[in-house]
């Protein structure tokens, strides 16, 4: 199954009433072509007439079938496949860091070849992520936000041999897909990765009446739990909770052992700090929690 990016395919919101592209069954494999986070619309020498509601382009939505309220999805992340060249670039506001520039935007083409050439001339090696990958939550909301929906999560870990976990809120679940970085920092601190055209391939799992509460990402090493909010010590909070919660559930542990597991082995990583809303994401390594 193939989904390319298409004008007819590109949206830019998570809506419970947009219609699907395609329906697929549980353990069936999508490829979807994505579009960079600026919908082209962001090169060097180019940007004097940025479209704010076209940017952050999504493909789909994707719906599985049998797929109702009460359910979950995941979505194992078989391969991300990257465009030539990708592109970032600092804008007044954007980030934690606001940079004085004689142009609205500063903007770098990265070549993307074993290595990705930064400016300094540091080389590192390409890191595909998809920055964004989201159910339709109940109301619509912008592609540029995270929640439990999913969204805008930004987190490294949604890379090839990962899988994300999210709750289903509408029949179908309505997947989009997009924002794929060629490689990005943790945090996403100046308010950019390396922004790129991309093909995804996914397998999708329904699961029946399993309860989420939100983003769980689960990998060879380790189960994370996703929370986003406003301000971030509530994040931290609001996923430290989750696997807390999730340690008493599934392990049988009292709340206060569960609380000492977490502290002694549990990592707080912060996704990104510039959509809104933070993400954060608290893991547990798998010698604690297999997912």
């Amino acid at each position: 199954m193939y989904i390319s990016q298409d004008e007819r395919h590109i949206h830019f919101s998570f809506s419970p009433v947009r219609p699907a592209v395609v329906e697929i069954r549980s353990g069936q494999k999508i490829t979807l072509e994505t579009r960079d986070a600026s919908n082209g619309q962001i090169r060097p020498g180019k940007f004097s007439a940025v479209n704010p509601k076209k940017l952050l382009p999504v493909t789909g939505p994707v719906n599985v079938t049998g797929a109702e309220p009460g359910d979950a999805i995941s979505i194992r992340i078989d391969s991300i496949a990257l465009a030539p060249a990708g592109y970032t670039w600092l804008r007044p506001g954007l980030g934690l860091k606001s940079v004085e520039m004689q142009a609205p935007y500063y903007v770098k083409e990265l070549p993307v070849a074993e290595k990705i050439l930064l400016p300094g001339g540091f080389a590192l090696a390409p890191r595909p992520m998809i920055g964004i990958i989201g159910v339709s939550p109940g109301e619509e909301i912008s592609t540029r936000y995270p929640g439990k929906h999913g969204g805008n999560l930004d987190s490294v870990d949604l890379t090839t041999g990962n899988t994300l976990w999210l709750p289903v809120y509408v029949p179908g679940a309505k997947l989009s897909f997009g924002d794929v970085h060629a490689i990005m920092g943790e945090g996403e601190v100046c308010g950019t990765g390396a922004e790129i055209n991309a093909e995804i391939s996914v397998t999708l799992y329904l699961h029946r009446e399993l309860s989420l509460d939100g983003p769980v990402i689960s990998t060879p090493d380790k189960t994370a739990f996703l929370s986003s909010a406003t301000d971030v010590y509530e994040a931290v909070r609001t996923s430290l909770d989750r696997a807390i919660h999730c340690l008493i559930k599934k392990c049988g542990l009292s709340e206060e052992d569960a609380a000492i597991t977490a502290s002694l082995a549990g990592n707080v990583r912060i996704c990104q700090l510039v959509n809104g809303k933070a993400t954060v994401s608290f893991e547990l390594p798998r010698e604690v929690m297999t997912w």
